[in-house]
C-alpha cells in the first residue's frame, strides 16, 4: 500500500512541482495554508506531512500547525517534515528541535525527499 503524504505549501508553483513527483510514488493530497491542514488531518490519516514554514501573513506558519498537529491523539504516528527556503547553517537544528521529523531546504533533492518519505 502507497503511503499517504499531505503538502502544506501556500506557492502555488512550488505545491505543483512537489505534487508532479511524488504522485508517481505516493497518495498525495495538498493543502494552502495550516488551518485547512488541521481540518484534512482530522479526516483523513496520513502518513507524512511535508510543511512549509512560511505559509502567508493571514494564516497559521508551519511550526504552530505542526504544534497543533502534535496535540491532536489522532496524528500521533505522523511525520513531519519542515521543507523549507530558510537555510543557514543553524535553521536544520533549530526546525528538528522544534519537532520536525525532517528538515529540507528548498530547493530540495526529490530523491532525498522520496527516501525519507519511504523510510
Amino acid at each position: 500500500m502507497s503511503k499517504k503524504v499531505l503538502i502544506v505549501e501556500n506557492d502555488p508553483i512550488n505545491m505543483l512541482i512537489a505534487r508532479k513527483f511524488l504522485e508517481t510514488r505516493f497518495e498525495v493530497e495538498c493543502t494552502f495554508n495550516g488551518e485547512q491542514a488541521l481540518e484534512l488531518v482530522q479526516e483523513n490519516s496520513f502518513d507524512v506531512i511535508l510543511m512549509d514554514i512560511n505559509l502567508g501573513e493571514d494564516t497559521l506558519d508551519g511550526i504552530q500547525t505542526m504544534n497543533k498537529i502534535r496535540e491532536m491523539p489522532a496524528c500521533k504516528g505522523i511525520k513531519v517534515f519542515a521543507i523549507t527556503s530558510y537555510a543557514i547553517p543553524d535553521d536544520k537544528d533549530r526546525f528538528l528541535n522544534l519537532g520536525f521529523d525532517k528538515y529540507f531546504a528548498k530547493p530540495y533533492d526529490e530523491n532525498r525527499l522520496i527516501s525519507a518519505i519511504e523510510e
